[in-house]
């Protein structure tokens, strides 16, 4: 599935969220998460829609922000798979 092909109800379903109230919240979350990938990887909108395997980076990255929408950190660290899946396409790297 590409990124451009996910719908806030496949993140609802992703992140089990089973109610309504929350659809234009997804769906902002939805256009921070693509920004955040693009910026993280320096790759264009085609060139992330090609990378099937960057969907699951993006369906965590919608799920978690969605679940810790507070400004605290409990970890230093960035989820090791999403991390991984983003430097496979990184070509902005100092």
């Amino acid at each position: 599935m590409k990124i451009s092909e996910i719908t806030t109800q496949n993140i609802k379903d992703y992140a089990r969220i089973s109610f309504n109230d929350d659809d234009e919240l997804i769906s902002n979350i939805m256009i921070a998460v693509k920004a955040y990938i693009k910026s993280y990887t320096g790759l264009s909108d085609e060139i992330v829609d090609t990378k099937e395997d960057l969907s699951i980076a993006f369906m965590i990255l919608c799920a978690e922000m969605y679940d810790n929408r507070e400004f605290t950190v409990q970890k230093d660290k960035v989820n090791v798979v999403v991390q991984s899946i983003l430097d496979l396409y990184s070509v902005n790297l100092l």
